[in-house]
């Protein structure tokens, strides 16, 4: 058995920083120490832990299972520390830091620009930065290579806490000269899916839960064009004899510039929402800076849901499809 009045703490510090970097350079950037002085701790612990605990690879420092048996027990370990050193008081007007968000375009467009708003008139030495959710987002969280996630609605594993902060529902859009916008309500689900489709898939997957429902009912829409986010997609069907489903505040958003014709969505997610769950490890939760935070997410939709999506007022000119926001 180790004996812990025989380890030196800063040692787990390194091990921490060099298991989310993987590199003994950018750990020692991270905890202010030289390489050297990384590579001379490393084998202090190895000598402590009797386990080589890293091997180098063609992709960095490979951690060994004994490394990784380790790792979120340390980290857990390191957070308590740091929590209970640190002053309990946070005051949001003086403090300065960074929360990293990894979100999708969709959810960031409804939120953030209400708490951009928070911040610069009462946290103005507080910075907001996002990072692309991929398909790593609980091992992002789990590294600390963000603090929250920003999801649509969804299941988490039970070492992490979450907030549902949003909702929204998705309808079809299309051009007014579209056949199928002689439809005021739902689509016929045939013709949806006869239709012509502009998929937007963040994680580039060609296959969503439109497909999975449509093959339920022995149909299969074809997608004519896929984007990564949901900025082109107004543009892609206003001129064109595509349509695009997406969560209706980006439709209503998109209406203020395009001339669009907007109909309900014949096929709807599972549990018939999308939205915004706000997703962190629960090391985080009694963090005092972390639940003022949270709170500004919580009112961020609130207002959201009083006052739609905060945008501004872009004039565009001379282009086919659109008209002006005057």
């Amino acid at each position: 058995m180790v004996n812990l009045a025989g380890i030196d703490l800063n040692l787990l510090l390194v091990f921490d920083a060099v298991m989310s970097t993987r590199n003994a350079t950018k750990a020692g950037q991270k905890i202010g120490m030289s390489q050297p002085a990384v590579s001379n701790a490393l084998n202090r612990l190895r000598h402590v832990m009797r386990d080589d605990l890293f091997v180098r690879g063609t992709d960095g420092m490979r951690p060994t299972a004994r490394a990784l048996e380790l790792e979120l027990p340390v980290r857990r370990a390191l957070g308590e520390i740091e929590e209970a050193l640190n002053p309990v008081a946070f005051d949001p007007a003086k403090a300065e830091r960074t929360f990293t968000i990894a979100t999708t375009d969709y959810v960031a467009m409804m939120l953030l620009p209400y708490v951009a708003e928070y911040i610069t008139n009462e946290a103005p030495g507080i910075n907001v930065h996002t990072i692309p959710i991929e398909g790593r987002l609980f091992e992002r969280l789990d590294h600390q290579d963000a603090d929250y996630g920003l999801m649509p609605l969804g299941d988490v594993p039970d070492r992490f806490a979450r907030l549902n902060v949003s909702s929204d529902h998705f309808v079809c859009m299309m051009s007014k000269n579209h056949p199928l916008a002689r439809y005021k309500d739902a689509i016929p689900v045939e013709e949806y899916a006869a239709a012509r489709h502009v998929l937007v898939s963040p994680r580039g997957d060609a296959h969503g839960f439109v497909d999975d429902q449509l093959e339920e009912m022995g149909l299969k829409r074809r997608i004519v064009m896929m984007i990564n986010n949901f900025g082109p997609a107004p543009m892609l069907v206003a001129t064109t004899d595509m349509i695009v489903t997406v969560p209706s505040r980006i439709a209503t958003k998109c209406n203020q510039f395009f001339d669009l014709h907007v109909v309900p969505s014949p096929i709807a997610p599972p549990g018939h929402m999308i939205g915004g769950v706000l997703v962190w490890h629960k090391r985080l939760t009694n963090h005092p800076a972390h639940s003022w935070f949270r709170d500004q997410m919580m009112r961020a939709g609130r207002d959201l849901d009083l006052y739609g999506m905060k945008t501004p007022e872009i004039k565009i000119h001379g282009m086919p499809g659109l008209k002006s926001a005057e």
